[in-house]
């Protein structure tokens, strides 16, 4: 699975690499992270969903139906693309759009991932009407 993401076998590599980050170092990452996620959420979300009166958080997704395709499939396309940034940014080095990080790639994954699992819930919610 690894060499399929990545490209190539990185498990060797990160054998011999020694760990720099402890378990509070990651927990205080993780809880910058996700206070980064949900701001960037609340602004993306007024911007994407159509303004500050929209009712449909996921108005964006949703739109995919109308080309046949299911939200959560079209919001998946999305994470595919994050991922290939990253993959490129493990490759190269580097990333040639200078307004956008690997880091800001990470929590977009993030996001995703939260968007993802509330509209299957939401999904699972209708079906159970």
């Amino acid at each position: 699975m690894v060499k399929e993401i990545f490209g190539k076998d990185i498990s060797k590599e990160w054998k011999q690499k020694k760990i720099i980050m402890t378990t509070e170092e990651l927990l205080e990452l993780h809880e910058q992270t996700c206070e980064t996620c949900r701001n960037i959420m609340r602004q993306k979300n007024n911007d994407y969903t159509g303004g500050k009166t929209s009712k449909d958080p996921f108005a964006n997704f949703n739109a995919a139906s109308v080309l046949g395709i299911d939200p959560v499939q079209g919001l998946l396309l999305r994470v595919i693309d994050k991922i290939q940034r990253i993959r490129s940014f493990t490759n190269d080095k580097e990333l040639k759009v200078a307004n956008e990080s690997v880091e800001d790639a990470c929590d977009d994954i993030v996001n995703y991932a939260i968007l993802a699992k509330a509209m299957l819930k939401e999904q699972r919610s209708k079906d159970l009407s």
